[in-house]
């Protein structure tokens, strides 16, 4: 058959036929995801009840057992709003202020619904396109009328089981639970860009690549359903665990744990500890205390020296792989006492130690380096006083009582060192300013820097 290009006008009522007798397609696989917002839909259909006109929508025509099939190439958002609206899917609300304020299409006066069905919408209705023309076509529209972002010209671009795969699981119902992308991001597909980053990331490791995502598309386009099913399977796992971390009494929506970069570490410290065969416990408060004590002074002008290095490795660099692999070593270190059930993980010990001091000493600001513990609140869980004589630091040790299942710094305490043996610990650190290994640079005990000028 040739192809051809009509252009011929259509009524809202045709297009509600067409879809209730299933000749309408709204989403060939190459369309970008219908997620308009609340205030687009509703001007939509301020539009159509002012006899405003609206841009043409191209769609492709075959005939199938005698019946005409169209499916949509451009304007599935626009059909889908009037569909819902004509379906009593929402009402006229803000930013609408007409006469019909607060009314859904059935409780419409019955002129104003006749009038609404016979809005009349210009088609560029094309015949005998194969499925990669309907792509380039596609792709050509909104390039030039409604410019694409790079993740929606990945779709027309790089279809594949990769990308089917992205679209799904950005689609799960935890992930709108944890607040991580708003209605823009959905529109515009950044939400899928973002999981296939994520995915990207697990399947060949973290990287800065630019192009990993486009490369995945590529190379994964025909995935093996064995190697796709167990790789959806552990990216799931690592989400359902972020979810029991983040449930209804600690929303993840409500903390910095939500922004793209912050997740990100949090997402491969989870999936990192889950290879490792690690489990979370039904316990999770002292995680959440010490998940909400970061939250709470994470910022680049924290106080807490390693908390202000985690803030600006989010916004400076915030995508290189140093930076993301130093968040992960920070968050991972704070997670594993949980998952781990113990502080037997020298990078953990590291990190927990380091942070547990810088935190220490920046809530009393009036600590002079003198005595340990510093201040009221820090009493020596040994002799329950306060050392007057020793001056250096490392003559204390953070330790977690006997009994303790939990790594956590919400359950840890400190001690004199010289009071090491009259505390019952299930796990004793000594020593407060153990180098951390995420440092770049760090004093050695002579007091030079072991790093690099």
């Amino acid at each position: 058959m040739a192809k051809k290009w009509q252009s011929s006008p259509h009524t809202i009522a045709d297009i509600r036929e067409w879809n209730g007798n299933g000749t309408l397609l709204l989403q060939p696989d190459y369309q970008r995801r219908e997620v308009w917002g609340d205030a687009a839909r509703v001007m939509l259909i301020d539009s159509i009840l002012n006899d405003i006109p609206m841009p043409k929508i191209f769609v492709s025509k075959s005939i199938k057992d005698m019946r005409t099939y169209r499916s949509v190439i451009d304007g599935q958002q626009r059909i889908t709003t009037i569909l819902s609206f004509l379906n009593d899917g929402f009402v006229l609300e803000d930013p609408y202020s007409g006469p019909y304020a607060g009314k859904k299409f059935s409780e419409l006066p019955d002129e104003v619904r006749d009038e609404f069905l016979l809005y009349s919408i210009d088609f560029n209705e094309a015949s005998g396109l194969p499925p990669e023309e309907l792509r380039e076509v596609y792709s050509r529209v909104n390039k030039y009328l409604v410019p694409l972002n790079r993740q929606e010209l990945r779709k027309a671009d790089f279809p594949g089981v990769f990308l089917k795969i992205s679209e799904e699981l950005a689609n799960l119902d935890s992930l709108d639970d944890m607040g991580l992308f708003n209605a823009t991001a959905r529109r515009r597909s950044l939400d899928v860009e973002y999981v296939s980053e994520l995915l990207a990331a697990q399947l060949r490791g973290i990287s800065d690549k630019k192009d990993a995502i486009d490369e995945c598309c590529r190379d994964y386009a025909a995935w093996p359903e064995a190697e796709s099913a167990a790789a959806r399977v552990e990216f799931e796992g690592a989400i359902a665990d972020i979810s029991k971390i983040f449930d209804m009494t600690y929303p993840m929506k409500k903390t910095r744990w939500k922004q793209k970069a912050d997740f990100y570490s949090f997402f491969f410290s989870v999936l990192t500890l889950r290879r490792a065969g690690l489990a979370l416990p039904a316990d999770l408060s002292f995680l959440r205390q010490d998940l909400t004590l970061l939250d709470n002074r994470i910022a680049p002008t924290s106080e807490v020296p390693i908390l202000s290095k985690y803030a600006v490795y989010c916004v400076s660099q915030a995508n290189s792989a140093s930076s993301r692999n130093w968040r992960m070593a920070f968050v991972k270190a704070i997670l594993r006492g949980t998952y781990a059930g113990s502080i037997d993980d020298q990078e953990q010990r590291d990190i927990v130690s380091e942070t547990a001091s810088d935190i220490r000493f920046a809530i009393d600001p009036n600590f002079n380096g003198d005595g340990c513990p510093p201040a009221e609140g820090f009493v020596c869980g040994g002799c329950g006083g306060y050392d007057e004589g020793e001056t250096s630091l490392v003559r204390s040790i953070l330790y977690w009582p006997a009994g303790s299942t939990v790594f956590q710094l919400a359950n840890a305490k400190w001690a004199h060192s010289k009071c090491k043996d009259d505390v019952q610990a299930a796990a004793i650190i000594e020593g407060t300013q153990i180098p951390g290994v995420i440092e770049d640079d760090y004093d050695n005990e002579d007091g030079e820097s072991d790093g690099e000028d």
